[in-house]
């Protein structure tokens, strides 16, 4: 059986001792290369196998992260009741009752999604601050549907340029950070390995590629 690192435990832990006392939508704040996918599938097993009438949505905003989150959560727990709803991986399992899915190709869809009790957000930060937005709009929608509904965001960073810290400020999605580890105490505990910054040899021209999610769009 898989042995959580000590802090990946403790995030989960953080999530149900959150919930025990507050009513809000917490974040769980863990560095790059923390294993948030593995804190993620821990936590859905851990839910469906104490609740199994529970329905989670696991959104994010570009296919390979779908597609390896899922990956984590099977790779863990091969019964998974598991779906997928992505355009990009050409699949609509809309009725899974643990719902991987693109914030693109899901926002229109949540009157079909339906009951929900949970939504998980990976890369939170990259929901904007604005109320009219893809993510807030559907947000909004399934929790008029549920208005118990519970929104998770996972993070590496809880901070948004444009707006400021993700649980602060009128309007805030967020409401406090349930569990964060930095990256300097991950290096301690020998859990990721110190940072050297090397400078590289060659430079590259990128001002005239357009990026996509983050990403550079690889046919400009």
């Amino acid at each position: 059986m898989l042995t959580l690192r000590p802090y990946q435990q403790a995030a989960i832990d953080a999530i149900y001792g959150y919930f025990a006392e507050h009513a809000g939508h917490p974040l769980i704040v863990i560095p790059t290369a923390g294993g948030k996918s593995l804190v993620m599938a821990r936590f859905v097993q851990g839910v469906l196998q104490t609740w199994p009438d529970q329905r989670i949505l696991i959104l994010t905003h570009v296919r390979e992260l779908i597609a390896q989150n899922h990956a984590e959560l099977i790779g863990l727990w091969p019964e998974a009741p598991a779906g997928i709803y992505s355009a990009g991986l050409g699949r609509r399992e809309i009725g899974a009752r643990i719902l991987f899915a693109g914030i693109q190709s899901i926002h229109r869809r949540a009157w079909d999604v339906q009951q929900c009790d949970l939504v998980l957000i990976d890369e939170a930060h990259l929901i904007p601050g604005a109320s009219n937005t893809m993510y807030r709009r559907f947000l909004d929608t399934l929790m008029r549907i549920n208005p118990k509904l519970k929104v998770i965001g996972f993070t590496a960073t809880p901070y948004r340029l444009d707006s400021g810290m993700l649980h602060e400020g009128d309007g805030a999605l967020f409401t406090d950070i349930a569990f964060e580890v930095s990256v300097r105490e991950l290096i301690d505990d020998g859990w990721l390995c110190p940072l050297v910054s090397k400078q590289a040899a060659t430079r590259l021209d990128t001002a005239g590629v357009g990026t996509r999610g983050g990403e550079f769009i690889q046919r400009e």
